[in-house]
């Protein structure tokens, strides 16, 4: 039913209880905003909006703040966006922080019901979560003159997320000093100060984090999760028990076991929250918390495109990680299986938001990944066999067939259009303005606001706040049966605001700068080169190509692996690829498209930081436990020399400078990395920490990866140091054996204060009885026997690194 006035029609559809409804001529997130804000303002309906990801549903919300809140940044209970975790979860690394903490006040507002609006990813849909009930009780309330054992808050703090901070200086945080506890809770503006009378809250207020003054008296406080399951020690520990009984086959012992070795202990593991539903399973889903409410897609061939790639990675992950030994739950212990995503959705009204019309859910054109044609396992859409053969031309995945055909749905056109850009053109936009009565911009700040007014003053056009409005726009749209016209700053000046400021860019803009950024980072790339995925790994690099789908064009790279397999990445991903690199210079095998061998590849890597990730923290446990020598304060002739420096010191020099002289009076062993480029004054530093060695009776030593740069140093320290009384010395093949002979015999003797040289200083036949500080020139250039000698001196000594490369610590 294609209607001329399609708002009414919309309107009439969803207060009729139409089961599904499909609304194309939309093309831009914000007329979508518009139309669906003012739907819920005229129908009270709630709505759940399914963006295809999280950076969409950011979109989405910005959007549709401005149009509910007239768009004030305000709290409110109409709007709530839920994101998916994007890590992989076999990957064994953690979610970002960020988003647990968003998709835990998320469910917990909802479950309190909030939330006319929910804006949430495709992915979260099927992310398994905890029941409605389980939300509830993570969250909680205090009330003054009632009794609370302190120490019982903190533990149930602690189990949902909180971190224990001195002061307390964001959310989700808290602290304990004698009877006064600081807590901020995520869904607070500030946090509170909680005093107690024994085991009764005497009083509670809230305060300023930065002021610390209070700002206000309180009866009660409303405590949010950070996190979407309480998860105790003993929860951890209990882990530990289980899977052991889990993964008890001798193939999962290692992976295991560095696990276990943590959980015994009641600590947490990196990419935990993939492994912890082995204790605390997780029996609810999202739409356990969205009942009653209508289900609004945008777009669904791209949501069903990403959720079917998703379901075939998740399945690819799965497979590889467990056949190299590494312990992980199943995908239907984690996610909804597609047949179970199916019933839920159907189990909902939906309006299908299509820019430009119905197509088919699922086309070739939208992705191509290798592999046998998809069989079914655990539920699963996967392909067949744990290694299948690749080939030319590839495969389509299972669809999911998740959204309505044409014969199921009531169809309804609402057309928009995309607003004319006028790229600083203040006269034309103001002709434009007389021509449209209705028109509305849409301007970031109050200044850009004024601005904008003064300018359509000079062409004798009063602004009220009906023409130009305060808020954040994604981009401009008109609707012509609507008579509806917003433009953003962006439509009226460009790349430039009107008072000279860089202004937020379009999605469009976004995703332009996005592929700017990539040829400027790979500005040397050419067809043929080598570069790396983070998914699917090594593979050639062929161009970039504009394809067409569904009546848009793309932005993609094109990468060729083993076979001829081909897989286009779209720009707004270019930041899973990166260049190939290597000290070889033989030229790389390309991996296979669904093979295993780059995920075992990843798979030896992770075990090899594992490794190195235990060898330092034995070290620095060795460290914390050797007792180092602790400098004394600053000595008269160190203020002389410092004085004597011809230059002014920069903030970072200062800070530096002091950073270094704390560390080498404290009694553990310094082990400080200072990073700066050429000229900007690292040398400085390293000789005020000689100097102030020198003057407690110590040894420095300073070594160079070159004999050039050793000599540097060496003439350098000299000119600086020759107003005072202390030798230096230099040690490397610009100094004949002689004169290495008898420059070692000195130092053995104490008689060299700063001894300066290549590696010859590691050589066993050059012993510093007093040595007090180590300063180490770009450490990275030492080969790998040097530096297992400069690492047991990290034990003993003090530590000073330079280096214009920063180095992964």
């Amino acid at each position: 039913v294609c209607m001329v006035d399609g708002f009414d029609e919309l309107k009439k559809q969803v207060l009729g209880g139409t089961r599904i409804v499909s609304l194309s001529g939309l093309t831009s997130t914000s007329a979508k905003a518009y139309v669906l804000a003012r739907l819920h303002t005229e129908t009270e309906k709630k709505f759940v909006i399914i963006a295809d990801t999280n950076t969409e549903v950011e979109t989405w919300t910005s959007d549709l703040n401005f149009f509910l809140n007239s768009g004030s940044e305000i709290r409110d209970s109409k709007l709530i966006s839920l994101p998916s975790f994007t890590t992989d979860p076999y990957s064994g690394v953690s979610p970002h922080a960020e988003t647990e903490e968003e998709r835990a006040l998320a469910l917990w507002r909802l479950a309190r019901g909030e939330g006319d609006i929910v804006v949430a990813s495709a992915r979260a849909l099927v992310q398994r979560t905890v029941t409605r009930d389980e939300v509830e009780r993570l969250g909680y309330e205090l009330h003054v003159d009632t009794d609370a054992v302190p120490e019982d808050i903190i533990a149930r703090l602690a189990a949902t997320g909180y971190v224990r901070e001195e002061p307390v200086f964001g959310p989700g945080q808290f602290s304990m000093r004698g009877g006064i506890m600081d807590i901020w809770s995520p869904d607070a503006e500030s946090p509170v100060r909680i005093e107690f009378f024994g085991d009764t809250i005497d009083s509670a207020r809230a305060f300023d984090a930065d002021t610390q003054l209070s700002t206000g008296q309180l009866t009660s406080v409303s405590l949010a999760p950070m996190r979407e399951f309480a998860i105790t020690p003993q929860d951890v520990k209990d882990w530990a028990f289980f899977a052991a009984e889990r993964f008890g086959d001798e193939r999962f012992s290692r992976a295991l076991r560095d696990r276990t070795e943590i959980a015994e202990d009641g600590e947490t593991f990196s990419g935990w929250e993939f492994l912890m539903p082995l204790v605390k399973p997780l029996r609810g889903t999202a739409f356990d918390h969205l009942a009653d409410r209508i289900f609004v897609i945008d777009e669904p061939a791209s949501v069903e495109n990403t959720l079917t790639q998703f379901y075939d990675h998740v399945h690819r992950s799965y497979s590889g990680n467990t056949e190299l030994g590494e312990v992980a739950l199943e995908p239907k212990e984690l996610f909804l299986t597609p047949e179970e995503l199916r019933n839920a959705l159907d189990q909902f009204r939906t309006v299908e938001l299509r820019g430009l019309g119905r197509t088919a859910a699922v086309t070739d054109e939208d992705f191509s990944l290798q592999g046998e044609p998809p069989a079914s396992a655990g539920g699963f859409p996967m392909r067949g066999g744990k290694n299948p053969p690749a080939h030319a031309g590839g495969s389509p995945l299972t669809p999911l067939f998740l959204f309505s055909t044409a014969a199921k749905a009531t169809e309804i056109e609402l057309q928009s259009r995309s607003t004319r850009k006028f790229h600083g053109d203040v006269a034309g936009f103001a002709e434009q303005l007389r021509e449209h009565d209705a028109a509305t911009v849409v301007a970031q700040t109050q200044g850009i606001a004024e601005r904008l007014n003064d300018l359509l003053r000079d062409y004798d056009i009063v602004a009220n706040e009906e023409t130009i409005a305060v808020g954040s726009l994604s981009s401009g749209f008109e609707i012509p049966t609507e008579k509806l016209l917003y433009y953003t700053e962006l439509d009226v000046f460009g790349e430039t605001s009107g008072d000279g400021t860089t202004s937020r860019k379009s999605p469009a803009a976004t995703r332009k700068s996005k592929l700017g950024a990539f040829i400027s980072d790979f500005r040397d790339l050419k067809p043929g080169d080598f570069v790396v995925h983070v998914d699917h790994g090594i593979g050639r690099f062929d161009g970039l190509q504009t394809i067409s789908s569904q009546g848009a064009e793309r932005e993609f790279m094109l990468l060729i692996y083993a076979d001829n397999a081909k897989l286009f990445v779209p720009v707004e991903r270019m930041d899973l690829v990166s260049r190939y690199s290597s000290g070889e210079a033989a030229t790389p095998t390309l991996d296979r498209l669904g093979g295993l061998g780059w995920q075992k590849t990843k798979a030896k890597a992770k075990r090899a930081m594992r490794d190195m990730a235990d060898e330092l923290l034995k070290l620095y446990a060795e460290r914390k436990l050797v007792r180092g020598h602790a400098f004394p304060p600053d000595a008269p002739w160190q203020h002389e020399f410092e004085e004597a420096f011809p230059y002014d010191l920069t903030a970072d020099q200062a800070t530096a400078i002091a950073d270094v002289k704390k560390d080498m009076e404290a009694a553990v062993p310094m082990d400080r990395l200072i990073i700066g480029d050429v000229g900007y004054g690292k040398t400085e530093v390293a000789m005020r920490a000689a100097f102030k060695a020198v003057m407690d009776g110590k040894q420095a030593a300073v070594l160079a990866p070159t004999t050039v740069l050793a000599y540097q140093h060496f003439e350098t320290f000299k000119k600086r140091f020759a107003a005072f009384p202390a030798k230096i010395d230099l040690l490397s093949r610009f100094r004949t054996n002689k004169e290495q002979k008898t420059v070692a015999e000195s130092a053995g003797k104490g008689e060299v204060d700063v001894l300066i040289g290549t590696h010859r200083l590691l050589s066993n036949d050059v012993k510093v009885p007093n040595l007090g500080l180590v300063v180490v020139d770009e450490e990275q250039r030492f080969g790998v026997a040097h530096k297992e000698k400069l690492k047991q001196l990290k034990k003993k000594v003090d530590v000073l690194t330079l280096s214009a490369t920063p180095i992964p610590r």
